[in-house]
């Protein structure tokens, strides 16, 4: 992907996730170029990487539009992430590896490392450590039913990409829930890894909350 369709990307999905781009809104191809004074070709890009992301969805004959989720939609998937991730990591406290361990420390160490040096696909890079992160600590609570649950909210197309709308301090922050959360995993302190993990995921549902209210929403949408 080249930089400048990168850069529409980064651009069109904040404004997708911070609520700019309404549900159910058009996206012109034209209309976002000249917006963004760019050609078409780096927008056609970005269009396509956010229709395969699920963020926008392709109407026969009619072009692409935003993907709808309401307010309600967005409370639901982050309730239950909450009860089960939180979970899932007081399980992980007892039941982790090693070597589960050491990799939760290795995708840590790497959204660290991505998020200092901030190449061009630092974000994507540190969004796809933390999906990993937190599927390993899935994986480590030894329960296939909580993992199967608690992943496929993890893969849902709002909740991927939340750190488009993060501040550098958010990201720092979420770093250190990780760390924290490794050190009472490796403990084996049930009921702390269960307290960081809901602190850790309320934390990431009032950063998302907070770029939608900032938004003019729909102030972008070409319907």
């Amino acid at each position: 992907m080249s930089k400048l369709t990168e850069q529409v990307y980064r651009t069109l999905r904040r404004w997708i996730m911070s609520g700019d781009l309404a549900p159910g809104s058009q996206v012109k191809e034209e209309h976002v170029a000249a917006t963004l004074k760019v050609s078409r070709t780096p927008v056609r890009g970005a269009l396509e990487r956010l229709t395969a992301d699920g963020l926008l969805v392709n109407r026969k004959r009619r072009g692409a539009f935003v993907a709808e989720w309401t307010r309600r939609d967005i409370e639901d998937i982050f309730e239950l992430r909450i009860l089960l991730e939180a979970l899932a990591a007081g399980r992980a406290a007892t039941h982790a590896s090693a070597q589960q361990i050491a990799e939760l420390r290795a995708q840590t160490d790497a959204m660290e490392r991505v998020a200092r040096d901030q190449p061009l696909s630092h974000l994507a890079e540190i969004e796809a450590a933390n999906n990993r992160f937190h599927r390993v600590v899935l994986d480590s609570s030894g329960s296939p039913r909580l993992r199967a649950l608690a992943g496929s909210l993890v893969d849902i197309p709002l909740v991927v990409g939340a750190f488009y709308v993060y501040t550098d301090d958010d990201i720092r922050r979420s770093i250190q829930h990780h760390r924290d959360l490794v050190m009472a995993i490796e403990n084996g302190d049930r009921d702390l890894a269960q307290e960081i993990m809901s602190v850790h995921l309320r934390m990431a549902y009032l950063i998302f909350m907070r770029s939608r209210r900032s938004g003019d929403h729909g102030a972008r949408g070409d319907t």
